[in-house]
């Protein structure tokens, strides 16, 4: 073909219909074949589009599709780009020129040779090309998600061996041991595993440029000196000595200190051994390293504005005085010290876990070489491999380099630098100048498009600094090639609202992090639109707007106002239709809700349940975590360990069963025996009419069910249960195709497990253990007329007419990784924590989390055509992002304006946010109404007892004071008289306290039974807190033994186990009352009220721990976990008033329990 005809078949933007676009000339240069291009696309501007006239016009330009190599990120996005394709080839045929027609001939019957694939799929087929290159045999197989869950395990299970017999030998390996629990250890080497390629590099690298003989001794030893020197008494301040501290600083510090606090007794112990020179061994030195640690800074890691304990603890208030200016000094000299103890012994823990990660990483390559398989990181290792090592096979270089002259990859902002490797690789004899390609109608191509704004995959080792640097690699493919970059902003996809909406909303975020991973909004990033008024205001005045807030104070209260906001556009609201552009009413499939966690979307999922709307949780909270499979894995867990009373207390609170709490409570300690013993228990003489039904029916089954275990496949014992037991009955409402489609999933994977080989129903239930801590997502359903619930990440490359964010508030989950790796931290050197580790390294992390928070929050705004809606929890009436959060990184400007929503604005009313373009008009979404029915007044019906006709949701205005009741029982409503319009809540505790105090009280509310083994009470602790309350504790492990602890003391004590079995038990009940507060009482009294200067009285709320409903009688029983105070009998007092306004008709004592 003659280079004349060659430009006549490619096609340019204006052949689109795209030369009006301002960015139509990076368009036209994007989809020429001529230009090696890398492409920045923002959301919704027509990736694909581009990507398939690029495509469309190598064809025209006579390229084979068999020279042409285009990968995508997903097989979805491949798909869909293969059959654009077809379609568009296809179309052109019958309406295009006749060489169109000619080209369709050709290409109809060779489809097959449209590659379109994934980088996976890619590396597999080649390896399936060359695999004794490779240094593969030729028969290997791909483990899929579940064998490789398995085969990690398998190969953990005899590294550690191996490594628990070095550590005698090695004290890097013995430290690792010591500082990590085994699960924890395990967790981390699985994580590295998966990661392995990046975890060796920043391993390697961060031991290169550390002190390779560093030892225990030798840090301890540092730390004791410079401790030492801090503490030690000095005869007088002296010009030379470069540190500001008094003369004897360690003896003053501890005589003012709160010495009758036992933590800091031991504190003062340890230091005066040090000053004597009696402390030196290395654990007794990383003892004292946290102690100092705890008291210094705050959990976060963050530097104590004030000694941690209050100062009533100390003898007196000049003492508390002294010792906080003195702990202000020591501060910055004891954290320092500190600091470079964490690094050095860090340094030797990152030694011990790189040998035994090189145990592990053997180990499992060669489980893995013994199956004959390989997982997706071992395929793309040898595949890059292969690569490295083509000079040496001449005859498989040709045959690679004759075959891909044009390369296309999409989503390039979110590839790892081992996947940029392999394309560099592929296309690198290109810059050399010679080999086949060279010869083709066209000079070799490649073709990169991506978004670093939309780069959130860096927990799977993407870098978005790689687009900078794969553009300077390829403007050196051909000498004295221009700059290869250009940039696409025009917005096919939103409203001009939303558009400016975003544009204002990321460009008033502040730039931080490095050059390497900065989240940056530059003026060529901003959407171009066309203005609806000429004034700058974006809405026009008879429009509603285009972007809205819910707000509430619960968490159901704001997944109630979502629900009422769709339920009302599914019955007004037009959107536009993808195809057709034309407006249509809403449906339920045009709805998203978006959130960032997991954990986040069952009371969004609820509040749809009840308004009947539709919904499908699409990588949602997990497939493990579903309601109907928790009940099936209850089941198999039970059927595999019968003796267990922990797996049968699971089964008889299953959907299955259905026991009731109390029921539960009484049946215990020895739950299993109940099930299995030829006699039912005496006690069920004493559960209520529905439990001794139920539990007497499953008496009579699980016998039958045990029989058939060991004689009757697993799946089909499964199916048969479930058929008895009627549990599709379970399964009614909108999520019953999900359920029903989750159920027949789990079926099929038991399936498999047992085509695999012998497979009891106990290594069943073990397998399934381990696969529920993985990231699997729901079966696939139908999903098409239903409201779409999934994660921001799962929302990518997706867009909806009407998109909610919600939870911004929420922050991030989970105890962190036990090994964290850096492989650049901006300067070329890598970085490694391990355990607490570095506290720099931890910094790092923070930073680059925030940058991807802010690309997070970029990819959910710009899912929306047509609507926009973010939805939060207020707390007091404030906005409080908790740390990883999506509103963490919103301007402090639109923090205001999405707290003040809730405050000034009623249902359905407007605010306002000024941008840099102009006014922004907010729709403000609530449901008030909507919570009170479906909430406080379910709770209250629950008891089923009569109330009083008063006891209804309080009627307030904006003028009414709100109190805590602990405010009240202290004497604090004078102090704070003069700002009724603040909510107060009272709480002086540690949060540590709080959390152990909640964690108390839940255990409390299931019931301590004298007999009950502590390991029981646990594990049950374990599983009570929830995720958002393990980022705020360092130690798990201390929280549940000090929970547990006082749980046992205060839920065995004889008052306590009497009156919680003198009627039904509520636990944690909220109440909030009108009143006339006066110093530490109040008043109900209507003609007090009259009289008093705030006429509309305080509001007065608080919760109490446990309400114990009987035939005449309530008690109330307030848990202390503390010491005595005296407001405590206060507060329980005001509790006993309370109840008496809920239950007139009643007897009301009170209990106040200490451990």
């Amino acid at each position: 073909m003659s280079d004349s005809s060659r430009d006549q078949g490619i096609k340019g933007s204006r052949d689109q219909g795209e030369s009006r676009l301002p960015d139509a000339a990076a368009r036209t240069f994007a989809i020429d074949p001529r230009n090696n291009v890398v492409l920045e696309a923002s959301a919704g501007t027509g990736k694909t589009t581009v990507l398939v006239g690029r495509y469309l016009n190598l064809l025209r330009a006579g390229i084979d599709p068999k020279h042409i190599l285009a990968i995508t990120f997903t097989r979805k996005a491949a798909a869909e780009m293969r059959e654009r394709i077809v379609d568009e080839l296809r179309r052109a045929a019958y309406t295009g020129a006749p060489a169109d027609r000619t080209r369709w001939t050709m290409l109809r019957d060779r489809l097959a040779d449209i590659g379109i694939s994934t980088i996976d799929a890619f590396c597999f087929s080649l390896l399936r090309e060359f695999p004794l290159e490779a240094g593969l045999d030729p028969g290997f197989t791909l483990a899929d998600e579940t064998e490789v869950a398995r085969l990690i395990e398998e190969a953990l299970d005899h590294a550690l061996r191996v490594c628990q017999l070095r550590a005698r030998a090695d004290e890097s390996v013995a430290l690792v041991f010591a500082h990590l629990s085994l699960n924890r250890l395990r967790r981390g080497l699985a994580h590295l595993l998966q990661r392995r390629e990046v975890a060796q590099q920043a391993l390697d690298g961060y031991l290169r440029a550390s002190s390779g003989d560093l030892t225990s001794e030798q840090a301890a030893a540092d730390l004791v000196a410079e401790l030492q020197h801090i503490f030690a008494p000095r005869p007088s301040p002296l010009a030379s000595d470069p540190s500001p501290l008094t003369p004897d600083p360690l003896d003053q510090w501890l005589r003012d200190g709160p010495l009758a606090a036992p933590r800091f007794a031991l504190l003062a112990a340890s230091l005066r051994r040090l000053i004597q020179g009696q402390l030196g061994r290395p654990p007794e030195v990383r003892a004292l390293a946290d102690d100092l640690g705890a008291y210094f800074l705050t959990r976060d890691g963050a530097r104590r504005q004030r000694p941690p304990y209050p100062a009533r603890d100390h003898e007196t208030a000049a003492a508390y005085q002294r010792h906080r200016a003195q702990h202000t000094e020591l501060a910055p000299h004891v954290i320092r010290a500190i600091d470079r103890f964490d690094r050095a012994l860090n340094i030797i823990l990152a030694r011990g876990i790189r040998r035994i990660f090189g145990v592990a990483l053997d180990q499992y390559r060669r489980t893995l070489q013994a199956h004959g398989a390989l997982d997706f990181s071992e395929v793309l290792a040898h595949a890059v491999g292969l690569l490295r090592q083509m000079d040496e096979f001449s005859q498989s270089r040709y045959r690679l380099e004759s075959r891909y002259h044009h390369v296309l990859v999409d989503e390039f902002q979110d590839t790892s630098r081992l996947q940029w490797q392999l394309i560099s690789l592929l296309v690198q004899s290109w810059g050399e100048g010679f080999g086949l390609v060279h010869d083709a109608p066209l000079l070799p191509s490649l073709f990169l498009v991506g978004d670093r704004k939309q780069s959130i995959y860096r927990f799977r080792d993407a870098e978005v600094g790689l687009l900078d640097e794969a553009a300077r690699e390829i403007a050196g493919l051909r000498p004295g090639t221009r700059d290869v970059r250009r940039s696409i902003a025009y917005s096919f996809r939103s409203r001009p609202e939303l558009l400016a909406f975003t544009n204002d909303l990321f460009a008033a975020m502040d730039e931080g992090g490095s050059d390497l991973d900065r989240f940056r909004y530059r003026p060529e990033d901003h959407f171009p639109f066309e203005r609806s008024e000429s004034k700058g205001r974006i809405l026009t005045p008879d429009s509603e707007p285009a972007v809205g807030l819910a707000v509430a104070e619960t968490a159901e209260a704001c997944a109630a106002a979502v629900a009422a906001e769709i339920a009302r556009l599914l019955g007004q609201a037009e959107v536009r239709d993808r195809q057709t552009k034309m407006r249509r009413p809403a449906r339920a499939g045009d709805v998203a809700i978006l959130f960032r966690s997991r954990e986040s979307h069952r009371e969004f999922e609820a509040a749809l349940d009840a308004r009947g709307i539709p919904a499908y949780v699409y990588k949602g909270l997990g497939f493990y975590d579903t309601d109907e499979i928790k009940d099936l894995i209850a089941l198999i867990r039970y059927l595999a360990a019968p003796e267990s009373s922990l797996r049968a207390a699971a089964l008889l609170r299953s959907r299955f069963v259905r026991v009731s709490d109390r029921a539960l409570r009484m049946l215990a300690p020895r739950l299993a025996s109940t099930l299995t013993d030829p006699e039912p228990p005496p006690v069920i003489a004493h559960l209520d009419q529905e439990d001794q039904r139920v539990f007497m029916q499953v008496r009579q089954s699980v016998p039958r069910w045990l029989a058939q275990v060991d004689h009757v496949p697993q799946a089909e014992l499964l199916d048969q249960i479930v058929s008895e037991t009627a549990y599709a009955f379970e399964w009614q409402g909108p999520r019953r195709a999900q359920a029903r489609e989750n159920v027949k999933k789990l079926r099929g994977l038991i399936r498999r497990i047992e085509n695999r080989g012998y497979a009891t129903l106990a290594r069943i239930a073990d397998h399934l253990d381990r696969l529920s801590a993985g990231d699997e997502s729901n079966a696939m359903v139908d999903a098409e007329n239903a409201v779409n619930l999934m994660t921001v990440h799962a929302a990518k490359g997706l867009e909806f007419p009407i998109v909610f964010v919600v939870n911004l508030a929420r922050g991030t989950g989970g105890m962190p990784e036990p090994v964290r790796l850096v492989l650049d931290r901006g300067d070329g050197a890598s970085a490694v924590a391990v355990g607490a580790g570095d506290r720099a390294v931890e910094e790092l992390e923070q930073r680059r989390n925030r940058e991807e928070t802010k690309r997070l929050l970029y990819v959910a705004v710009t899912r929306a055509r047509d609507r926009l809606y973010l939805a939060t929890l207020l707390r007091d009436r404030t906005f409080k992002p908790g740390r990883g959060s999506l509103g963490e990184v919103i301007p402090s400007d639109f923090q205001r304006v999405i707290a003040e929503a809730q405050a000034y604005t009623p249902q359905g009313g407007r605010t306002t946010w000024v941008g840099k373009s102009g006014a922004h008009a907010l729709y403000v979404c609530r449901a008030e109404n909507v919570v009170i029915e479906t909430t406080a007044a379910s709770a209250v019906a629950a008891m089923d007892r009569s109330l009083p006709a008063g006891l209804a949701p309080l009627d307030v205005g904006s003028t009414v004071t709100r109190l805590n009741v602990i405010e009240v029982a202290r004497g604090r409503a004078e102090k704070i008289r003069e700002a009724p319009s603040v909510a107060v809540t009272g709480s002086e505790a540690d949060s540590s306290d709080v959390l152990v105090g909640r964690l108390v009280h839940r255990l409390l509310r299931f019931g301590v039974s004298p007999a009950e083994d502590a390991t029981v009470l646990a594990e049950r602790a374990r599983s009570l807190i929830e995720p958002d309350e393990r980022l705020s504790t360092s130690d798990t492990d201390e929280l549940v033994e000090v929970a547990v602890d006082l749980a046992s003391a205060i839920g065995k004590r004889d008052e306590v186990v009497g009156a919680l079995a003198a009627g039904d038990v509520y636990s944690e009940v909220p109440f909030a009352v009108r009143a006339r507060v006066d110093n530490a009482t109040w008043s109900t009294d209507t003609e007090l009220l009259a009289g008093s200067p705030n006429p509309n009285g305080w509001i007065v709320r608080g919760t109490i721990d446990c309400l114990v409903v009987g035939a005449d009688e309530v008690s109330v029983i307030e848990f202390k976990t503390g010491r005595s105070r005296a407001t405590d009998q206060r507060q329980l007092e005001l509790y006993v008033r309370a109840a008496e306004a809920m239950f007139p008709n009643h007897q009301v004592r009170g209990l106040l329990v200490y451990p």
